[in-house]
């Protein structure tokens, strides 16, 4: 399949006690050409990792099994070599701040000539070329080139980072959180020019907090919790239905207009800790429906019932009816 296609992703990082990290325990998901698919969940599920092993960047230490697919192409398996050759051309990511990710003492034509001139064999002038062609696809003047990071706004940093990841018009594009800290007006200008990019038949990865802006944007969506992808399907079943009570509980929290003063809605109790090993269902604890079953038999992803082809979840509750047994 072109595009995107992770199956049973697995991060681990071994502890210096000898006990092991397990970030990612289960993520599958794939990103059709043209197709936008939104990835959320609370901070320290596994997002930003997983976009980061989809690009073959994951840190120092990590163990990857699973397996990642870009185009076609194998990542986790691939040598440096063939993954430097991989990143930008056919997957690019956008990384969350731009001013933290992008080099303060190049300008920010430099940093996008760079990328053009790792994957192209072009001149001076056919990169110069590239790299306006680039700026002006997401409507940023030419003379943008010639700035430095400091000298733009966030929005402008923001568009520049997206300007560089499509410079080479990968297949895929992972955008983790691309309209953090940004105002309304202007994270509606980035995610319309994110839409339009789409349509050029390039697969997009929406990975966000924004609950509100998957919706909008968004075929599909994959919930992710404690490192597991819990339930995923169409965005408007998932979202009007939802099949898992922590979807419902993310759905819950968000403000909702006419509430007035109402205080907002929390998931209670934490996400257990990457190192530790839940006997059942990891959510189990904070949620007001866990019985017996939910401690000692751990949920697969499954059809959940009487909702849409392709909707799944991993919950005993939406696979059949729970039943509880009396020992």
């Amino acid at each position: 399949m072109s595009g995107l296609v992770i199956d049973e992703l697995g991060v681990r990082f071994a502890k210096r006690d000898g006990g092991v990290y397990r970030p990612i325990r289960s993520c599958s998901l794939t990103v059709a050409p043209g197709e936008i698919v939104g990835l959320v969940g609370e901070s320290g599920c596994g997002k930003s990792l997983t976009a980061l092993a989809s690009i073959g960047l994951l840190p120092a230490g990590a163990e990857a099994s699973g397996r990642i697919r870009v185009d076609g192409r194998d990542v986790l398996g691939a040598a440096e070599r063939d993954l430097a050759a991989l990143r930008g051309r056919r997957v690019a990511l956008i990384f969350q701040n731009p001013m933290s990710a992008l080099n303060p003492f190049f300008t920010i034509g430099e940093q996008i000539g760079a990328v053009i001139a790792s994957h192209f064999d072009l001149d001076r002038q056919a990169i110069r070329a590239k790299v306006h062609q680039a700026l002006e696809r997401v409507q940023l003047p030419v003379a943008v080139a010639a700035k430095f990071p400091h000298q733009m706004s966030g929005g402008q940093l923001q568009r520049a980072m997206i300007g560089m990841a499509v410079a080479c018009e990968p297949a895929v594009l992972i955008a983790d959180e691309p309209t953090t800290a940004l105002d309304v007006t202007v994270q509606a200008r980035i995610m319309h020019l994110l839409r339009e990019l789409t349509g050029d038949g390039m697969g997009l990865l929406l990975i966000t907090h924004d609950l509100a802006l998957v919706s909008q944007s968004a075929e599909r969506v994959y919930v992710m919790y404690a490192g597991r992808v819990v339930e995923s399907g169409p965005t408007a079943d998932v979202f009007l239905r939802p099949a898992h009570p922590y979807t419902a509980g993310l759905l819950n929290t968000q403000p909702v207009l006419g509430r007035g003063r109402a205080r907002l809605a929390t998931i209670e109790g934490r996400v257990p800790a990457a190192d530790a090993e839940v006997a059942g269902c990891r959510f189990r604890d904070r949620c007001s429906s866990a019985n017996q079953r939910c401690t000692q038999l751990a949920p697969q992803l499954a059809i959940a019932p009487e909702r849409v082809d392709g909707h799944n979840a991993e919950c005993h509750y939406s696979v059949d009816p729970p039943r509880l047994e009396v020992t």
